[in-house]
């Protein structure tokens, strides 16, 4: 046993390319991890401040396709990919636990204020056994080299420290030689990056992708009190920003007391992410994903942890043309 599941989350969102990614990061990790796990988000988001569900989420097309995904889920399962799915659907039993046991009953919400997921990142704590959970949003892009798993590598530091609950694979593609610059995790994060054993000590909790502790995670909960309570209370009044996202959550309460997240410096495994999904990205994901199994890319992407569509059309162009030969 390894005390790891992979757990990925799947949303309405995901039914034009989760048959192409899932399949990949399962993978990935699969001789690694004791079990697969998909949550699967049915619920509708509710009404905020600048989220109307009528118009961003109308019917009956929001409930076509969650029974398109509910579908793709089931097909990844029969494909041997799955071996659990989790359905959250409105009224579940599974939310009222969640709100008590990780917000203090403060909210009841399925989705943050923005319309993206909530309760579905939480149910991922709740319904796997193992202490080690690795979870991925379903758009992400992994490489990772042969007969190596970074989460397992990030495990070992992760041990060493009891105030680091949480790490990452780079999350973006290595730029340092490339580009002539000191070494990170990328060039744009934003956020202060320690060097420490392994790589580098980080205190946002992205929700994208990650590996946790969940013995230690759990000895932050509730993740609602202190400052992050009196703010839940005030922006909920004020409607205005309210639910709080989770990663949010996470950072006010988990790196407020200490904890931290690494972020691995080996460039034996990095991420990429599409910040947006027009219909030219999904008709050339296959390859961008096939060029990322490679660990090519483009080199305005190296640094930058999200898409770079227009470098990956011209890259793409130029391979091809690359291995056309005229005789």
């Amino acid at each position: 046993m390894h005390d790891v599941t992979l757990q990925i989350n799947l949303s309405p969102g995901d039914i034009n390319y989760a048959l192409i990614t899932v399949p990949t990061l399962v993978n990935a990790h699969r001789s690694y991890v004791d079990e697969t796990v998909a949550i699967v988000d049915c619920c509708r988001p509710q009404k905020t401040k600048i989220v109307d569900p009528k118009s961003r989420f109308g019917e009956p097309e929001f409930s076509q396709r969650v029974e398109k995904i509910c579908a793709i889920a089931e097909e990844l399962k029969i494909k041997g990919y799955l071996d659990k799915i989790i359905y959250l659907r409105p009224g579940n039993s599974l939310q009222p636990i969640l709100s008590r046991k990780y917000l203090g009953n403060l909210v009841k919400e399925t989705h943050d204020y923005g319309g993206c997921a909530l309760m579905s990142y939480l149910a991922a704590f709740e319904v796997t056994t193992t202490r080690y959970l690795i979870h991925y949003d379903a758009d992400m892009l992994l490489y990772q080299a042969p007969d190596y798993d970074w989460s397992t590598e990030a495990r070992k530091f992760m041990d060493k420290d009891s105030k680091a609950v949480a790490a990452s694979p780079r999350i973006s593609p290595p730029f340092s030689k490339e580009k002539n610059l000191p070494d990170a995790p990328s060039v744009h994060e934003g956020r202060p990056f320690i060097p420490v054993e392994g790589g580098w000590r980080n205190d946002w909790f992205s929700n994208r992708c990650y590996v946790i502790d969940k013995d230690k995670l759990f000895s932050y909960l509730p993740l609602i009190q202190g400052s992050l309570l009196l703010e839940t209370l005030l922006v909920k009044y004020l409607n205005r920003g309210y639910p709080r996202s989770p990663e949010i959550m996470l950072f006010k309460r988990v790196g407020g007391a200490g904890g931290w997240r690494l972020n691995l410096k080996s460039e034996k495994a990095w991420l990429l992410h599409p910040a947006t999904k027009p219909s030219d990205y999904i008709e050339l994901l296959p390859k961008i994903q096939k060029a990322v199994l490679q660990g090519r890319v483009p080199v305005e992407q190296r640094g930058y942890a999200d898409i770079n569509l227009s470098a990956w059309k011209d890259f793409l162009t130029n391979s091809s043309s690359s291995q056309t030969h005229v005789f």
